[in-house]
């Protein structure tokens, strides 16, 4: 299929979205089972149907998410796709991320897998053997074997390991995006640089975190064709004070202060919390152009981390006047 046709197809989907209204109104309920009736009355009915407690509305709402990706691998051909298959295997790396921190921290194996993703039908890797591997040794073994990812042999650190993963993560998509000219647009080069930049500065908290040798951190960082470069961010590293970071960062600082407490989902919000400001900041003058297809993805996993999160709020009875902080919103 050409990629004006999937264009206009995304066009269609993103009609489909809930309204920012209306995710406020759905954040504003008492029950879990009025969450579940009202998300029946849009496209999430046949995810839900029979769901009653939390954890079976967490896993229909992934299930979901993941499904409404597949049409456009599906639509998708030639250089397209394998870009789009690259890009996609970040919700992967992110399960990654998950459960190589929560294995770190010890977590019980229930506990992991409520909260990944299905991106195994996205044709990733299956998370089951990760889950099973009893050191990072295993780990390391199984993620090469997948071919998507270019892994040290010399890491020993769970969270280095992590910091691998996305590197090699972006390598890979900004090498597909140029091979098939779509970083020629001003819009996706500067989305995928702030993504990448997000990256880089993760990477950037966790080795001042943890110490780690300035000559390590080099190999796992990535430079940036969009963003700040390579050598800067080791200057800044190897000065070993995040607040520097804070100050040379401003736009980025709440980013960095929930990378510097260590909590994952927090980062991940505030990451997609910089990004949504700048897809509503784009105005694009053509009907027709790659950057609509990125903003979907991303509107999409805004829509599911929402509705996850209004989930969680109802089912602890949060005051609702708090609701509306933890949400991503305009």
């Amino acid at each position: 299929m050409s990629v004006t046709y999937l264009v206009c197809r995304v066009h269609g989907y993103e009609t489909r979205l809930i309204k920012p209204n209306r995710m406020l109104e759905l954040a504003l309920l008492s029950s879990l089972e009025d969450l579940i009736r009202a998300l029946g009355e849009v496209d999430y009915g046949r995810y839900l149907s029979g769901a009653k407690t939390l954890g079976e509305v967490e896993q229909g709402l992934a299930e979901a998410f993941i499904s409404k990706l597949t049409p456009l691998l599906e639509l998708a051909s030639g250089g397209i796709r394998r870009f789009l298959e690259a890009y996609l295997r970040r919700y992967e790396a992110l399960n990654l991320t998950w459960i190589l921190r929560m294995k770190a921290g010890g977590a019980p194996r229930e506990m992991v897998e409520q909260i990944l993703l299905p991106t195994w039908r996205l044709g990733g890797i299956d998370l089951k053997l990760i889950l099973d591997a009893e050191n990072i040794e295993a780990v390391k073994k199984i993620i090469r074997q997948s071919g998507a990812y270019k892994i040290s042999e010399d890491v020993k650190d769970l969270l280095q390991l992590e910091a691998e993963l996305w590197r090699s993560h972006y390598q890979r998509v900004f090498k597909l995006a140029s091979r098939t000219k779509i970083s020629d647009s001003r819009e996706v080069r500067r989305l995928l640089g702030i993504e990448l930049e997000l990256s880089n500065l993760r990477t950037c908290m966790l080795a001042l975190l943890r110490n780690w040798d300035p000559k390590r951190v080099q190999g796992l960082l990535m430079d940036n064709p969009a963003g700040t470069p390579l050598k800067l961010l080791q200057e800044l590293v190897e000065r070993r004070d995040p607040h520097i970071f804070m100050e040379r960062f401003k736009m980025f600082r709440s980013f960095l202060e929930k990378a510097i407490s260590g909590d994952v989902w927090l980062m991940e919000i505030e990451a997609l919390r910089i990004l949504k400001r700048y897809l509503d900041s784009e105005r694009i003058g053509k009907f027709i152009s790659f950057f609509y297809i990125l903003r979907y993805i991303l509107e999409l996993e805004i829509e599911y981390r929402n509705l996850r999160a209004i989930a969680v709020m109802i089912h602890h009875n949060l005051p609702q006047e708090s609701r509306r902080i933890l949400l991503i919103t305009n």
